[in-house]
């Protein structure tokens, strides 16, 4: 269904102030929005307090954490510049750094603001991506920070537990406000009129946006695990807790208007240990204004996507069905404002970029409104038959569009899921979604998916034979590691055939050239999207951030001499002579070694099979044998490794998901010292 084209800010100014006049005043306390017909087409005017809605100036775009932006940058696109990502042959260049988990630029004032994780603060100037300055005496910044427009100023929360007020044009700091306490967690700042609201310790502080005097404090009595978000409607701010409740605080006086669990039979602690306990952090509350709804996530133990099948599970009544009577692998909860209470269940089951017995948090809801003004969120969820035939719990994913109410589709029940067609990952693969307008951005750890929405009738979507149908947008690869479109690198880092990482991918544009895995050594678990501004962001998982905007790509453009790279001999990897212990495997990467250690856990997950030294082995050292060498071993290798065994294994090690590896293809590289 095609959106009609976003009237220009200044008419919708315009037309604002008329309705003000003829009608008094469209925003009565704590109203964030109205509607108003023109023409006989429904227009939604957002009234945003702090600037433009053509700007994405917080993380999640705005204090309600929605993901969703009117904005639609049309195609084609072209590109702008990169960022912290490839020299000018296409390859990682030695200043090449990671960004911290969940950081999304933000923008204002003509600039953009990156958190750095320990190199504090970026500013970029929003037309070329050279750096203005950059902000390194507040500490770490793990926290994508919020831009004031009214005074020009980046309010940025760091890991030493101090909310800074930074002068956006040169990055001084103006003032700051000292919480007491510390967290590394992505705990980023929203803004609202007056007031920035953020979480430090077990607290939550409201301050005054530009003194950051304290209006008041709330202590959750328990760490704190999530970012604020603010309902302008209701007043309220809502934050979860290591304890998993969800704390509603009055925003007025910091009074706690309620304070719940939601009903899953979990226990809060790591479930990378136990099937019975979840956790909040690095998820945040999302709130859909229109329908009075919070919805949280808990992150789950792996096991959860193997329990909900794929071939016995295909349509909304059977998931409903699976959730009232699993609640312990019910990932996403969707709770009434007014009072905590659970709304409904929604049809979404768990998932998210895991791997080797490991899942980390996973994909939270973007709260979208529709042409005609009505609310919907969009999220991956799972239900079968899969693409082709029997298949397993991995690949029942499909982008989903997600029910509020029984009124926008008629038929469908509040929590249910109507079926999208987009670019198929994994369940072990779901990414994080960003809305704007029509078009719907998936960030996949590998590539960007760019989808626009044609047909979303009501007679599509019931099931995954009927999808609502979508059409590709140019993907964004982090690497192209073949000259899919025989020009070799060119200037516009544009391939419109196909885009060829470490598998295939619709056309568009590339980071990198032909350098394989980057985000592996760079690794920071998800990558996103963000529209701002007349352009579109993408932050790769390496934590390169390319800049597009509306332009022919110049697919002809200037071609690079790749000569001197491409007909090198690579330079042989040198070779460590005596053996290491695992603990000092990254030191050595790119070395052939040895590499010893006891092994605590062997895990097969279908796709490879993982000896780890320690867990969760996340960022340590880790061996994999893919599974198309299994039949190089004389049995099974989870059957010939166990825990306790120590061992010596030889290779190559390279570097996986941020922690260092070596990929195993013959039993010989593995020998058994003993018990």
């Amino acid at each position: 269904m095609p959106r009609p084209k976003p009237l220009p800010i200044g008419l919708l100014s315009a037309v604002l102030i008329v309705f003000v006049l003829l009608f008094g005043s469209v925003s009565p306390a704590g109203q964030a929005s109205q509607l108003l017909q023109i023409t006989g087409t429904p227009v939604f005017l957002p009234l945003v307090a702090n600037g433009s809605s053509s700007e994405w100036t917080q993380f999640a775009h705005d204090p309600m954490r929605t993901s969703f932006t009117e904005q639609v940058v049309p195609t084609p696109w072209r590109l702008k510049w990169i960022w912290n990502g490839p020299n000018t042959q296409g390859k990682v260049p030695a200043t090449k750094f990671g960004l911290p988990r969940q950081s999304q630029p933000v923008t204002g004032g003509g600039r953009v603001y990156v958190a750095a994780g320990t190199r504090g603060v970026f500013a970029l100037n929003n037309t070329s991506g050279a750096v203005v300055w950059n902000q390194t005496a507040i500490g770490s910044v793990n926290s994508t920070p919020a831009y004031d427009p009214r005074s020009d100023a980046l309010l940025v929360v760091s890991a030493n537990g101090r909310l800074y007020r930074l002068n956006a044009a040169n990055g001084q700091i103006l003032n700051q406000f000292n919480s007491g306490s510390t967290s590394s967690l992505p705990l980023p700042p929203a803004l609202w009129e007056d007031t920035v609201y953020f979480s430090m310790g077990s607290k939550v502080f409201a301050l005054d946006r530009v003194t950051l005097a304290l209006r008041w404090e709330y202590n959750a009595g328990s760490a704190v695990e999530t970012p604020p978000a603010y309902s302008p409607s209701t007043q309220t701010v809502v934050v979860v807790s290591a304890d998993l409740y969800v704390h509603a605080i009055n925003a007025s006086n910091g009074s706690r208007r309620w304070r719940v669990k939601p009903p899953t039979p979990l226990q809060p602690g790591n479930p990378g240990n136990s099937d019975n306990e979840a956790e909040a952090k690095y998820g945040w509350p999302v709130i859909a204004e229109q329908h009075g709804l919070v919805f949280v996530r808990y992150r789950l133990h792996w096991q959860s996507i193997w329990d909900l099948d794929p071939n016995s599970i295909q349509n909304n009544a059977q998931l409903r069905q699976f959730f009232q009577n699993n609640r312990k692998d019910q990932p996403l909860f969707a709770l009434r404002m007014s009072d905590g209470a659970e709304a409904f269940i929604p049809n979404v089951g768990n998932g998210g970029y895991g791997d080797g017995g490991y899942l980390p948090m996973g994909p939270l809801p973007a709260i979208a409104r529709l042409a005609d003004g009505k609310e919907v969120a969009y999220i991956p969820v799972r239900a079968g038959p899969c693409q082709a035939g029997y298949c397993d719990s991995r690949w029942d994913t499909h982008l989903g569009e997600l029910l509020l109410d029984n009124q926008t589709v008629t038929g469908y029940q509040p929590g249910y899921v109507r079926f999208m067609d987009y670019t198929f990952v994994p369940t072990d693969e779901q990414p994080f979604v960003t809305v704007a307008g029509d078009m719907i951005l998936a960030a996949h750890w590998e590539a960007g998916l760019a989808h626009q929405i044609t047909d979303r009738s009501p007679a599509r979507g019931a099931t995954t034979t009927n999808l609502i149908r979508v059409s590709n947008l140019p993907h964004i690869a982090t690497s192209q590691d073949e000259d899919a479109c025989g020009t070799g690198l060119i200037a516009s880092h544009y391939c419109a055939s196909n885009l060829i990482n470490t598998r295939y991918w619709p056309g568009g544009f590339y980071i990198y050239w032909k350098e394989g895995a980057v985000y592996d050594r760079y690794w920071s678990e998800y990558a996103g999207w963000v529209v701002s501004n007349n352009t579109i962001y993408f932050v790769s998982t390496d934590g390169a951030v390319i800049a597009l905007e509306h332009g022919q790509p110049a697919t002809s453009g200037i071609s690079m001499n790749m000569t001197s790279i491409e007909n090198n001999q690579p330079t042989p990897a040198p070779v460590l002579s005596e053996p290491i212990p695992y603990e000092r495997a990254a030191e050595y990467a790119g070395w052939q070694a040895s590499v010893e250690g006891q092994l605590v856990r062997v895990f097969n997950n279908g796709k490879a099979v993982y000896l780890s030294f320690i867990e969760p082995h996340q960022r340590q050292f880790v061996v994999r044998i893919l599974k198309e060498n299994w039949d190089a071993f004389p049995q099974p290798p989870e059957s010939l490794y166990h825990a306790g065994q120590r061992v010596r294994v030889s290779g190559l090690i390279e570097w996986y998901q941020g922690g260092p590896v070596i990929y195993v293809s013959s039993p010989e590289q593995i020998f058994i010292i003993g018990e």
